[in-house]
């Protein structure tokens, strides 16, 4: 029973990936069955590494449940480049497609179930079927658009801005990502990013009174 309940949870786990590749590219029977061959499901406790700086980045990971952090150091202080949560790739992308050390460390900052995918697999199947070097492709685009976007938003938005649109974005990411973390990622400082939340709660505490 318990091997039955493991299975039936990986094949819920497979199927919500196929969902997600589904959005980029289509996949017939055939090649989610030969996706599905080579997907690996691991269940990882929050503050494990998947990858440290230096190493060569050789997996793709697939967020399930859980999230993921990307820092580098910079002056003897972690940077935090980004954050990958549920239904969202991660990995490090220069070092994967360039196989060249990682300039970043990803470490797990929740309880995560993932799926990953080695780059010899991906590589092997894109060498059967062209579908998956446009999946890669893809994927690729995707992480330098968001690239692009974050740096466009340290130009042109305030540090107000970056942080309300990041709770547009990612709603319960305060319960998630300590300060320190998100004040990083979000080019600040801890105190401004209290003074932040701090005015946000004050400004739902009246409208709340207001109704």
């Amino acid at each position: 029973m318990l091997g039955e309940n493991h299975e039936r949870a990986h094949r819920a786990m497979y199927k919500i990936l196929l969902q997600r590749l589904n959005q980029l590219v289509l996949l017939n029977p055939q090649q989610q069955k030969e996706l599905c061959k080579v997907v690996q499901a691991v269940e990882l406790p929050k503050d494990k590494f998947l990858l440290e700086k230096g190493q060569l980045s050789n997996h793709i990971y697939f967020v399930v449940e859980g999230a993921i952090r990307s820092f580098c150091e910079a002056n003897d202080k972690e940077v935090t480049r980004w954050f990958c949560f549920e239904g969202h790739f991660a990995t490090s992308y220069f070092s994967f497609v360039y196989r060249q050390p990682s300039e970043d460390s990803l470490i797990l900052i929740k309880d995560s179930k993932l799926l990953s995918i080695s780059y010899g697999d991906l590589q092997n199947l894109a060498h059967k079927d062209a579908v998956w070097v446009d999946l890669n492709r893809r994927l690729l685009e995707y992480y330098y658009t968001n690239l692009l976007n974050r740096a466009m938003s340290f130009q042109t938005q305030s540090a107000a801005e970056r942080y309300n649109n990041l709770l547009q974005e990612q709603s319960d990411i305060e319960d998630i990502v300590s300060l320190g973390h998100l004040a990083s990622y979000l080019g600040m400082t801890q105190e401004t990013l209290s003074r932040l939340r701090a005015r946000k709660k004050r400004r739902r505490s009246h409208h709340l009174s207001l109704d």
